[in-house]
Protein backbone atom coordinates (compact mmCIF):
# COMPACT_ATOMS: atom_id res chain seq x y z
CA UNK A 1 0.00 0.00 0.00
CA UNK A 2 2.88 2.33 0.75
CA UNK A 3 4.11 1.82 -2.75
CA UNK A 4 1.00 2.22 -4.36
CA UNK A 5 0.53 5.66 -2.11
CA UNK A 6 3.83 6.70 -3.82
CA UNK A 7 2.76 6.16 -7.22
CA UNK A 8 -0.11 8.08 -6.83
CA UNK A 9 1.73 11.21 -5.54
CA UNK A 10 4.36 10.72 -8.57
CA UNK A 11 1.40 10.70 -10.85
CA UNK A 12 -0.40 13.43 -9.23
CA UNK A 13 2.66 15.85 -8.93
CA UNK A 14 3.29 15.24 -12.83
CA UNK A 15 -0.71 16.40 -13.04
CA UNK A 16 0.02 19.64 -11.34
CA UNK A 17 2.78 20.35 -14.63
CA UNK A 18 -0.59 20.87 -16.77
CA UNK A 19 -2.58 23.51 -17.94
CA UNK A 20 -6.20 22.95 -17.80
CA UNK A 21 -7.97 22.42 -21.58
CA UNK A 22 -10.87 21.08 -23.10
CA UNK A 23 -11.08 17.75 -24.85
CA UNK A 24 -13.56 16.06 -27.66
CA UNK A 25 -14.46 12.59 -28.44
CA UNK A 26 -16.45 10.42 -31.01
CA UNK A 27 -18.74 7.67 -30.45
CA UNK A 28 -18.59 4.77 -31.66
CA UNK A 29 -19.58 0.58 -31.73
CA UNK A 30 -19.15 -0.12 -28.22
CA UNK A 31 -16.99 -3.43 -27.60
CA UNK A 32 -16.32 -4.67 -24.23
CA UNK A 33 -14.30 -7.75 -25.25
CA UNK A 34 -10.88 -6.80 -23.62
CA UNK A 35 -12.69 -4.64 -20.88
CA UNK A 36 -14.56 -1.27 -20.41
CA UNK A 37 -13.24 2.68 -19.69
CA UNK A 38 -15.35 4.08 -17.03
CA UNK A 39 -15.81 7.77 -15.96
CA UNK A 40 -17.42 9.01 -12.53
CA UNK A 41 -17.80 12.85 -12.48
CA UNK A 42 -18.77 14.39 -9.27
CA UNK A 43 -22.55 13.46 -8.71
CA UNK A 44 -21.44 9.83 -8.42
CA UNK A 45 -22.95 8.37 -11.27
CA UNK A 46 -20.97 5.71 -13.42
CA UNK A 47 -20.88 6.02 -17.20
CA UNK A 48 -18.74 2.94 -19.00
CA UNK A 49 -17.83 2.37 -22.58
CA UNK A 50 -16.04 -0.67 -24.57
CA UNK A 51 -12.46 -0.13 -24.66
CA UNK A 52 -12.50 0.52 -28.45
CA UNK A 53 -14.65 3.80 -28.00
CA UNK A 54 -11.68 5.20 -26.04
CA UNK A 55 -11.35 7.10 -22.72
CA UNK A 56 -12.51 10.07 -24.16
CA UNK A 57 -16.05 8.60 -24.99
CA UNK A 58 -16.73 7.59 -21.28
CA UNK A 59 -15.19 11.36 -20.01
CA UNK A 60 -17.61 12.91 -22.46
CA UNK A 61 -20.85 11.38 -21.20
CA UNK A 62 -19.34 12.24 -17.72
CA UNK A 63 -18.64 15.88 -18.56
CA UNK A 64 -22.35 16.20 -19.84
CA UNK A 65 -24.25 14.70 -16.94
CA UNK A 66 -22.31 15.99 -13.76
CA UNK A 67 -19.64 18.47 -12.86
CA UNK A 68 -15.90 18.41 -12.27
CA UNK A 69 -13.77 16.71 -10.42
CA UNK A 70 -14.51 13.61 -12.97
CA UNK A 71 -12.44 10.07 -11.71
CA UNK A 72 -11.53 7.51 -14.57
CA UNK A 73 -10.70 3.85 -14.40
CA UNK A 74 -10.29 0.29 -16.59
CA UNK A 75 -12.03 -2.75 -16.16
CA UNK A 76 -10.77 -6.00 -16.91
CA UNK A 77 -12.55 -8.26 -19.25
CA UNK A 78 -15.86 -9.55 -17.21
CA UNK A 79 -15.32 -13.23 -18.20
CA UNK A 80 -11.51 -13.10 -16.85
CA UNK A 81 -10.85 -13.71 -13.06
CA UNK A 82 -8.66 -11.35 -11.28
CA UNK A 83 -5.98 -14.76 -11.19
CA UNK A 84 -6.60 -15.17 -14.91
CA UNK A 85 -5.40 -11.07 -15.40
CA UNK A 86 -2.55 -10.75 -12.73
CA UNK A 87 -1.19 -14.21 -13.62
CA UNK A 88 -1.54 -13.73 -17.75
CA UNK A 89 1.41 -11.38 -19.12
CA UNK A 90 -1.65 -10.51 -22.00
CA UNK A 91 -4.30 -9.77 -20.36
CA UNK A 92 -1.96 -7.88 -17.70
CA UNK A 93 -0.53 -6.06 -20.48
CA UNK A 94 -4.38 -5.34 -21.83
CA UNK A 95 -5.68 -4.19 -19.20
CA UNK A 96 -2.53 -2.29 -17.37
CA UNK A 97 -2.46 -0.45 -20.68
CA UNK A 98 -6.05 0.87 -20.89
CA UNK A 99 -5.22 2.10 -17.05
CA UNK A 100 -2.58 4.10 -19.01
CA UNK A 101 -4.80 5.18 -21.32
CA UNK A 102 -7.37 6.64 -19.01
CA UNK A 103 -4.55 8.35 -16.46
CA UNK A 104 -2.83 9.93 -19.78
CA UNK A 105 -6.21 11.26 -20.87
CA UNK A 106 -6.98 13.31 -17.64
CA UNK A 107 -3.72 14.18 -17.27
CA UNK A 108 -2.41 14.84 -21.14
CA UNK A 109 -6.31 15.51 -22.60
CA UNK A 110 -8.53 17.00 -19.97
CA UNK A 111 -5.34 18.51 -18.40
CA UNK A 112 -7.17 18.79 -14.97
CA UNK A 113 -5.81 17.96 -11.87
CA UNK A 114 -8.61 17.90 -9.77
CA UNK A 115 -10.04 14.66 -11.82
CA UNK A 116 -6.29 13.34 -11.76
CA UNK A 117 -6.37 13.14 -8.39
CA UNK A 118 -10.05 12.03 -7.73
CA UNK A 119 -8.95 9.13 -10.27
CA UNK A 120 -6.19 7.82 -8.82
CA UNK A 121 -7.72 8.10 -5.73
CA UNK A 122 -11.12 6.39 -6.48
CA UNK A 123 -11.91 3.04 -8.44
CA UNK A 124 -8.34 3.05 -10.64
CA UNK A 125 -6.57 2.67 -7.18
CA UNK A 126 -8.69 0.23 -5.85
CA UNK A 127 -8.63 -1.93 -8.81
CA UNK A 128 -4.87 -2.00 -8.82
CA UNK A 129 -4.13 -2.45 -4.57
CA UNK A 130 -6.90 -5.59 -5.54
CA UNK A 131 -4.11 -6.52 -8.23
CA UNK A 132 -1.12 -5.55 -6.67
CA UNK A 133 -2.09 -7.70 -3.36
CA UNK A 134 -2.70 -10.63 -5.11
CA UNK A 135 -0.01 -10.68 -7.80
CA UNK A 136 2.41 -10.36 -5.02
CA UNK A 137 0.96 -13.22 -2.96
CA UNK A 138 1.45 -15.60 -5.90
CA UNK A 139 4.93 -13.90 -6.54
CA UNK A 140 5.62 -14.62 -2.90
CA UNK A 141 4.89 -17.85 -3.05
CA UNK A 142 5.69 -19.49 -6.62
CA UNK A 143 9.63 -18.84 -6.36
CA UNK A 144 9.39 -20.83 -2.95
CA UNK A 145 7.65 -23.10 -3.76
CA UNK A 146 9.30 -23.71 -7.21
CA UNK A 147 12.83 -24.03 -5.49
CA UNK A 148 11.73 -26.54 -3.22
CA UNK A 149 10.21 -28.52 -6.07
CA UNK A 150 12.70 -27.99 -8.68
CA UNK A 151 15.05 -29.39 -6.06
CA UNK A 152 13.26 -32.60 -5.04
CA UNK A 153 12.29 -33.63 -8.63
CA UNK A 154 15.96 -32.63 -9.39
CA UNK A 155 18.42 -34.62 -6.83
CA UNK A 156 15.76 -35.99 -3.93
CA UNK A 157 12.92 -37.97 -5.54
CA UNK A 158 15.44 -39.56 -8.22
CA UNK A 159 17.54 -40.66 -5.28
CA UNK A 160 14.46 -41.21 -2.71
CA UNK A 161 13.43 -44.00 -6.03
CA UNK A 162 16.31 -45.21 -6.68
CA UNK A 163 16.51 -48.24 -4.33
CA UNK A 164 12.53 -49.11 -4.70
CA UNK A 165 12.84 -49.19 -8.21
CA UNK A 166 16.01 -51.72 -7.76
CA UNK A 167 14.35 -53.71 -5.84
CA UNK A 168 11.66 -53.88 -7.95
CA UNK A 169 13.67 -54.75 -10.73
CA UNK A 170 16.15 -57.12 -9.25
CA UNK A 171 15.89 -59.77 -11.68
CA UNK A 172 16.66 -57.61 -14.36
CA UNK A 173 19.72 -56.03 -12.70
CA UNK A 174 21.26 -54.86 -17.00
CA UNK A 175 18.25 -53.26 -17.63
CA UNK A 176 17.75 -51.29 -14.36
CA UNK A 177 21.27 -50.51 -14.42
CA UNK A 178 20.77 -48.01 -17.46
CA UNK A 179 18.18 -46.65 -16.04
CA UNK A 180 20.29 -45.49 -12.79
CA UNK A 181 22.91 -44.38 -15.22
CA UNK A 182 20.18 -41.97 -16.30
CA UNK A 183 19.09 -40.94 -13.45
CA UNK A 184 22.65 -40.45 -11.88
CA UNK A 185 24.08 -38.30 -15.26
CA UNK A 186 20.50 -35.87 -14.52
CA UNK A 187 21.26 -35.90 -10.97
CA UNK A 188 25.34 -34.38 -12.34
CA UNK A 189 23.87 -32.18 -14.78
CA UNK A 190 21.33 -30.19 -12.75
CA UNK A 191 23.90 -29.57 -9.42
CA UNK A 192 25.00 -26.46 -11.25
CA UNK A 193 21.50 -25.40 -12.75
CA UNK A 194 20.42 -25.90 -8.77
CA UNK A 195 23.05 -23.38 -7.25
CA UNK A 196 22.75 -21.13 -10.49
CA UNK A 197 18.76 -20.93 -9.89
CA UNK A 198 19.33 -20.55 -5.79
CA UNK A 199 21.26 -17.30 -7.16
CA UNK A 200 19.01 -15.80 -9.75
CA UNK A 201 15.73 -16.47 -6.91
CA UNK A 202 17.96 -14.44 -4.46
CA UNK A 203 18.85 -11.93 -6.87
CA UNK A 204 15.45 -11.44 -7.62
CA UNK A 205 14.18 -11.09 -4.15
CA UNK A 206 16.85 -8.21 -3.67
CA UNK A 207 15.72 -6.67 -7.13
CA UNK A 208 12.22 -7.12 -5.75
CA UNK A 209 13.11 -4.69 -2.62
CA UNK A 210 14.40 -1.94 -4.32
CA UNK A 211 10.58 -1.02 -5.86
CA UNK A 212 9.28 1.39 -3.21
CA UNK A 213 13.11 3.17 -3.15
CA UNK A 214 12.30 3.68 -7.26
CA UNK A 215 9.23 4.79 -7.13
CA UNK A 216 10.39 7.32 -4.45
CA UNK A 217 12.77 8.61 -6.41
CA UNK A 218 10.72 9.36 -9.19
CA UNK A 219 8.31 11.39 -6.89
CA UNK A 220 11.54 13.46 -5.87
CA UNK A 221 11.98 13.98 -9.47
CA UNK A 222 8.34 14.72 -9.99
CA UNK A 223 8.34 17.22 -7.23
CA UNK A 224 11.76 18.65 -8.07
CA UNK A 225 10.25 19.10 -11.54
CA UNK A 226 7.18 20.84 -10.33
CA UNK A 227 9.24 23.83 -8.77
CA UNK A 228 11.75 24.22 -10.99
CA UNK A 229 11.95 27.35 -13.12
CA UNK A 230 12.21 27.32 -16.83
CA UNK A 231 15.99 27.42 -16.97
CA UNK A 232 16.15 24.54 -14.71
CA UNK A 233 14.66 22.33 -16.24
CA UNK A 234 17.40 20.95 -18.69
CA UNK A 235 18.72 19.18 -15.43
CA UNK A 236 15.65 17.66 -14.40
CA UNK A 237 15.37 15.95 -17.70
CA UNK A 238 19.06 14.88 -17.70
CA UNK A 239 17.80 13.66 -14.18
CA UNK A 240 15.11 11.77 -15.05
CA UNK A 241 16.69 10.27 -18.03
CA UNK A 242 19.78 8.80 -15.63
CA UNK A 243 17.24 7.66 -13.25
CA UNK A 244 15.35 5.68 -15.65
CA UNK A 245 18.59 4.01 -17.09
CA UNK A 246 19.45 2.70 -13.61
CA UNK A 247 16.30 1.50 -12.64
CA UNK A 248 16.63 -0.43 -15.69
CA UNK A 249 20.20 -1.91 -15.73
CA UNK A 250 19.72 -4.36 -13.12
CA UNK A 251 16.64 -5.76 -14.29
CA UNK A 252 17.68 -6.16 -17.85
CA UNK A 253 20.39 -7.89 -16.29
CA UNK A 254 18.04 -10.24 -14.17
CA UNK A 255 15.99 -10.64 -17.49
CA UNK A 256 18.76 -12.28 -19.09
CA UNK A 257 20.25 -14.40 -16.63
CA UNK A 258 16.60 -15.67 -15.95
CA UNK A 259 15.73 -16.45 -19.55
CA UNK A 260 19.25 -17.61 -20.52
CA UNK A 261 18.75 -20.39 -17.22
CA UNK A 262 15.25 -21.26 -18.46
CA UNK A 263 16.78 -21.79 -21.94
CA UNK A 264 19.31 -24.37 -20.04
CA UNK A 265 16.66 -26.13 -17.73
CA UNK A 266 14.59 -26.66 -21.29
CA UNK A 267 17.39 -28.45 -22.78
CA UNK A 268 18.11 -30.57 -19.54
CA UNK A 269 14.13 -31.68 -19.79
CA UNK A 270 14.72 -32.44 -23.13
CA UNK A 271 17.80 -34.43 -23.04
CA UNK A 272 16.90 -36.16 -19.78
CA UNK A 273 13.57 -36.83 -22.05
CA UNK A 274 15.22 -38.45 -24.95
CA UNK A 275 17.72 -40.33 -22.62
CA UNK A 276 15.35 -41.97 -20.57
CA UNK A 277 12.83 -42.87 -23.41
CA UNK A 278 14.08 -46.17 -23.69
CA UNK A 279 13.47 -47.23 -20.69
CA UNK A 280 9.82 -45.87 -19.82
CA UNK A 281 8.29 -49.43 -20.27
CA UNK A 282 10.23 -50.85 -17.71
CA UNK A 283 9.25 -47.95 -15.56
CA UNK A 284 5.70 -48.25 -16.06
CA UNK A 285 5.74 -51.84 -15.61
CA UNK A 286 7.18 -51.33 -12.43
CA UNK A 287 4.79 -48.15 -10.87
CA UNK A 288 7.88 -46.12 -10.83
CA UNK A 289 6.94 -42.53 -11.47
CA UNK A 290 8.68 -40.16 -14.19
CA UNK A 291 10.85 -37.51 -12.19
CA UNK A 292 9.71 -34.13 -13.24
CA UNK A 293 12.92 -32.12 -13.32
CA UNK A 294 11.90 -28.57 -14.52
CA UNK A 295 8.60 -27.73 -14.56
CA UNK A 296 8.21 -26.19 -11.20
CA UNK A 297 11.85 -24.16 -11.86
CA UNK A 298 10.39 -23.04 -15.18
CA UNK A 299 7.18 -21.37 -13.74
CA UNK A 300 9.37 -19.71 -11.17
CA UNK A 301 11.71 -18.00 -13.69
CA UNK A 302 8.67 -16.98 -15.73
CA UNK A 303 6.52 -15.39 -12.79
CA UNK A 304 9.99 -13.68 -12.36
CA UNK A 305 10.50 -13.06 -15.95
CA UNK A 306 7.17 -11.13 -16.09
CA UNK A 307 7.35 -9.15 -12.57
CA UNK A 308 10.50 -7.68 -14.40
CA UNK A 309 9.60 -6.74 -17.29
CA UNK A 310 5.71 -5.28 -15.96
CA UNK A 311 8.24 -3.24 -13.37
CA UNK A 312 10.57 -1.86 -16.34
CA UNK A 313 7.58 -0.96 -18.56
CA UNK A 314 6.12 1.08 -15.33
CA UNK A 315 9.59 2.65 -14.99
CA UNK A 316 9.82 3.80 -18.37
CA UNK A 317 6.33 4.67 -18.49
CA UNK A 318 7.03 6.94 -15.31
CA UNK A 319 9.65 8.45 -17.09
CA UNK A 320 8.20 9.37 -19.63
CA UNK A 321 5.24 11.02 -18.27
CA UNK A 322 7.49 13.10 -16.25
CA UNK A 323 9.47 13.81 -19.74
CA UNK A 324 5.98 15.17 -21.06
CA UNK A 325 4.85 16.94 -17.68
CA UNK A 326 8.32 18.87 -17.56
CA UNK A 327 7.82 19.40 -21.52
CA UNK A 328 4.34 20.59 -20.62
CA UNK A 329 5.69 23.12 -17.68
CA UNK A 330 8.24 24.37 -19.81
CA UNK A 331 5.55 25.76 -22.04
CA UNK A 332 2.94 26.66 -19.47
CA UNK A 333 6.26 28.69 -18.13
CA UNK A 334 7.07 30.12 -21.41
CA UNK A 335 3.51 31.20 -21.93
CA UNK A 336 3.40 32.73 -18.49
CA UNK A 337 6.08 35.06 -19.83
CA UNK A 338 4.93 35.82 -22.98
CA UNK A 339 2.41 39.09 -23.10
CA UNK A 340 -1.65 38.96 -23.23
CA UNK A 341 -1.95 39.13 -26.53
CA UNK A 342 0.44 35.95 -27.16
CA UNK A 343 -1.62 33.90 -24.78
CA UNK A 344 -4.67 34.60 -26.51
CA UNK A 345 -3.41 33.77 -29.95
CA UNK A 346 -2.31 30.02 -27.95
CA UNK A 347 -5.52 29.18 -26.66
CA UNK A 348 -7.54 30.43 -30.34
CA UNK A 349 -4.65 28.04 -31.91
CA UNK A 350 -5.62 25.23 -29.44
CA UNK A 351 -9.76 25.46 -29.99
CA UNK A 352 -9.24 26.08 -33.53
CA UNK A 353 -7.48 22.99 -33.84
CA UNK A 354 -9.63 20.92 -31.80
CA UNK A 355 -12.72 22.78 -33.71
CA UNK A 356 -11.23 20.90 -36.99
CA UNK A 357 -10.57 17.82 -35.75
CA UNK A 358 -14.44 17.18 -34.14
CA UNK A 359 -16.10 18.63 -37.66
CA UNK A 360 -13.53 16.09 -39.94
CA UNK A 361 -14.85 13.38 -37.06
CA UNK A 362 -18.41 14.58 -38.01
CA UNK A 363 -18.14 14.81 -42.05
CA UNK A 364 -16.74 10.95 -41.63
CA UNK A 365 -19.66 9.58 -39.60
CA UNK A 366 -21.93 11.46 -41.27
CA UNK A 367 -21.04 9.90 -44.60
CA UNK A 368 -21.06 6.70 -43.31
CA UNK A 369 -24.61 6.77 -41.85
CA UNK A 370 -25.63 8.35 -45.54
CA UNK A 371 -23.81 5.23 -47.34
CA UNK A 372 -25.69 1.98 -47.92
CA UNK A 373 -25.49 -1.04 -45.51
CA UNK A 374 -22.75 -3.87 -47.11
CA UNK A 375 -24.47 -6.91 -48.40
CA UNK A 376 -23.63 -10.59 -48.36
CA UNK A 377 -21.26 -12.11 -50.92
CA UNK A 378 -23.65 -15.04 -52.15
CA UNK A 379 -27.20 -14.10 -51.46
CA UNK A 380 -26.70 -10.27 -51.38
CA UNK A 381 -28.66 -9.56 -47.94
CA UNK A 382 -27.70 -6.59 -46.18
CA UNK A 383 -25.65 -7.03 -43.02
CA UNK A 384 -26.94 -4.78 -40.29
CA UNK A 385 -24.92 -4.49 -37.06
CA UNK A 386 -22.46 -2.49 -37.90
CA UNK A 387 -25.17 0.02 -39.02
CA UNK A 388 -27.37 -0.63 -36.08
CA UNK A 389 -23.55 0.56 -33.75
CA UNK A 390 -23.25 3.79 -36.85
CA UNK A 391 -26.38 4.78 -36.21
CA UNK A 392 -26.30 4.55 -32.53
CA UNK A 393 -23.14 6.05 -32.18
CA UNK A 394 -24.41 9.11 -34.35
CA UNK A 395 -27.79 9.23 -32.41
CA UNK A 396 -25.18 9.14 -28.99
CA UNK A 397 -23.88 12.71 -29.86
CA UNK A 398 -26.92 14.49 -30.39
CA UNK A 399 -25.88 16.14 -26.67
CA UNK A 400 -23.29 17.25 -27.58
CA UNK A 401 -24.55 19.32 -30.33
CA UNK A 402 -27.45 21.03 -28.26
CA UNK A 403 -26.99 24.69 -29.23
CA UNK A 404 -26.51 25.82 -25.71
CA UNK A 405 -23.23 23.14 -25.60
CA UNK A 406 -21.95 23.03 -28.78
CA UNK A 407 -19.18 25.97 -28.38
CA UNK A 408 -16.52 24.73 -30.16
CA UNK A 409 -18.36 21.79 -31.95
CA UNK A 410 -20.50 23.97 -33.51
CA UNK A 411 -18.81 23.17 -37.17
CA UNK A 412 -19.10 19.73 -36.52
CA UNK A 413 -22.36 19.41 -34.96
CA UNK A 414 -23.76 21.34 -38.02
CA UNK A 415 -23.17 18.29 -40.28
CA UNK A 416 -24.97 16.18 -38.25
CA UNK A 417 -27.99 18.01 -36.69
CA UNK A 418 -29.93 17.21 -39.90
CA UNK A 419 -29.31 13.33 -39.79
CA UNK A 420 -30.24 12.99 -35.79
CA UNK A 421 -33.77 12.14 -36.36
CA UNK A 422 -33.35 10.18 -39.75
CA UNK A 423 -31.23 8.07 -36.95
CA UNK A 424 -33.30 8.21 -34.66
CA UNK A 425 -36.14 6.69 -36.94
CA UNK A 426 -34.46 4.62 -38.84
CA UNK A 427 -33.30 2.65 -35.12
CA UNK A 428 -36.72 2.67 -34.38
CA UNK A 429 -38.40 1.09 -37.44
CA UNK A 430 -36.55 1.03 -40.62
CA UNK A 431 -33.58 -0.98 -39.30
CA UNK A 432 -35.95 -3.47 -37.02
CA UNK A 433 -38.10 -4.33 -40.40
CA UNK A 434 -34.75 -5.22 -42.58
CA UNK A 435 -33.87 -7.94 -39.77
CA UNK A 436 -37.09 -9.28 -40.08
CA UNK A 437 -37.60 -9.63 -43.58
CA UNK A 438 -33.72 -11.10 -43.72
CA UNK A 439 -34.36 -13.18 -41.18
CA UNK A 440 -37.88 -13.98 -43.51
CA UNK A 441 -35.86 -14.50 -46.47
CA UNK A 442 -33.41 -16.71 -44.92
CA UNK A 443 -36.47 -19.27 -43.32
CA UNK A 444 -37.80 -19.17 -47.12
CA UNK A 445 -33.79 -20.65 -48.11
CA UNK A 446 -34.28 -23.49 -45.72
CA UNK A 447 -32.17 -21.91 -42.87
CA UNK A 448 -32.19 -23.60 -40.02
CA UNK A 449 -35.25 -22.52 -37.84
CA UNK A 450 -33.45 -22.78 -34.20
CA UNK A 451 -31.10 -19.94 -34.69
CA UNK A 452 -33.84 -17.83 -36.82
CA UNK A 453 -36.50 -17.89 -33.78
CA UNK A 454 -33.23 -16.68 -31.29
CA UNK A 455 -33.17 -14.06 -33.72
CA UNK A 456 -36.53 -13.35 -33.98
CA UNK A 457 -36.87 -13.68 -30.00
CA UNK A 458 -34.61 -10.61 -29.64
CA UNK A 459 -36.26 -8.72 -32.66
CA UNK A 460 -39.97 -9.02 -30.72
CA UNK A 461 -38.01 -8.02 -27.14
CA UNK A 462 -36.76 -4.75 -28.29
CA UNK A 463 -33.06 -6.07 -28.54
CA UNK A 464 -32.48 -4.72 -31.58
CA UNK A 465 -28.58 -4.52 -31.62
CA UNK A 466 -28.86 -8.56 -30.77
CA UNK A 467 -31.29 -9.53 -33.41
CA UNK A 468 -29.16 -7.66 -35.64
CA UNK A 469 -25.95 -9.46 -34.85
CA UNK A 470 -28.07 -12.73 -34.85
CA UNK A 471 -29.32 -12.27 -38.46
CA UNK A 472 -25.58 -11.64 -39.67
CA UNK A 473 -24.50 -14.21 -37.90
CA UNK A 474 -27.29 -16.61 -40.08
CA UNK A 475 -26.44 -14.58 -43.05
CA UNK A 476 -22.89 -15.23 -42.77
CA UNK A 477 -23.82 -19.04 -41.78
CA UNK A 478 -26.35 -19.52 -44.73
CA UNK A 479 -23.37 -18.94 -46.96
CA UNK A 480 -20.89 -21.01 -45.37
CA UNK A 481 -18.57 -18.07 -44.38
Amino acid sequence: MRARRQTKILVVAVAALAVGAMVSGCWKRSDDTLGRFCAMPANGEEYCVGENMGPGSAWSQAEDHGALPIAMWATWPSDETLDDVVSSSYWLDVWLGHLDEAVAYVRDEAKNAESLRATLEGRLEDLLDEATIRQRALLAQTPIDAAGNFKAAMIDKASAEEEPLLAALAADKQAMAAAQAVFEQARRDAAPLQDRYAGAAARFVAYRATEAAETAAYAALSERASRSGIEELDAVEEAILAAARDASRAPNELAAEVMTLSAELQALAASFEEAIAPHKDLLTTHGAPMPDLTSGALRSLSAMLGYVQRRVARSDAAATALLGGVALRRHALAALQADQGTREALVRSRTERASAAFREGARARAAAVAAAPPVSEKLGLPLLADRYGELTALVQMRPLCEAASSSWREAGCAVLRGRFDAAEAELRTSLPRKVAAGLASLREMGMEAALLDAAQARLDAGDVKGAAIAHDAAVRGAEGT
